[in-house]
């Protein structure tokens, strides 16, 4: 009698961190590698709408990158999911959206030195005059004043589907900051990816 196959568990890969650390090139790296999975970026959503300028409230913006996960996983894919995902409430409420649809999260961290992103946003070619300004490093400098850190999405219970893994773009270099029983499967094949 034939052994049945295990279906291979898909997560939510939560990609986050300052401009120009690489989060967007590594995304694509990700969707392109691993099967079944499937890319949201933030990014993408408000220029499908529109958005020219960063509105006060992004409710509409949010909400549709919670559905849009939430049909991807229950429908039995992976989802990949960019953007800066600065606050830790904004993390927390895409941790609650997998746990409902019963999936596991991997908030992967990309991080880089602050001269390097930066002279990075200066390489960058001018933008499509939606979102903000790419090659202006007075946004970097905005939004790390506002960064928290994502340690903090740990301090209390009900994390314990969430890994947390922090991916050096300078360095090209893994770390297993919070790791979970059962991932290391899936971890290896980010830090492969990753690496090449």
């Amino acid at each position: 009698m034939a052994k049945k196959r295990l279906k291979k568990e898909k997560f939510l890969i939560l990609i986050c961190g300052l401009p120009s650390t690489g989060k967007t090139t590594l995304a694509k790296k990700l969707a392109g590698q691993i099967n079944q999975y499937i890319l949201i970026s933030q990014n993408d959503i408000r220029r499908k709408m529109g958005i020219k300028r960063m509105p006060k409230t992004q409710e509409k913006v949010l909400r549709a990158i919670d559905r849009l996960i939430a049909e991807n996983l229950l429908s039995g894919l992976g989802v990949i999911c960019e953007s800066v995902n600065r606050c830790s409430f904004r993390r927390q409420q895409i941790y609650g959206v997998a746990s409902g649809c019963g999936r596991r999260v991997i908030t992967l961290e990309i991080v880089c030195s602050e001269e390097t992103a930066k002279s990075r946003i200066l390489k960058r070619q001018k933008g499509d005059e939606l979102i903000s300004d790419p090659t202006d490093p007075a946004v970097y400098d905005r939004l790390k004043t506002l960064w928290q850190n994502i340690g903090v999405d740990f301090q209390y219970p009900g994390e314990d589907h969430v890994a947390y893994l922090q991916f050096d773009s300078e360095k090209n270099k893994l770390k297993r900051i919070i790791p979970r029983k059962g991932m290391r499967e899936i971890f290896n094949q980010i830090e492969k990816t990753l690496r090449s």
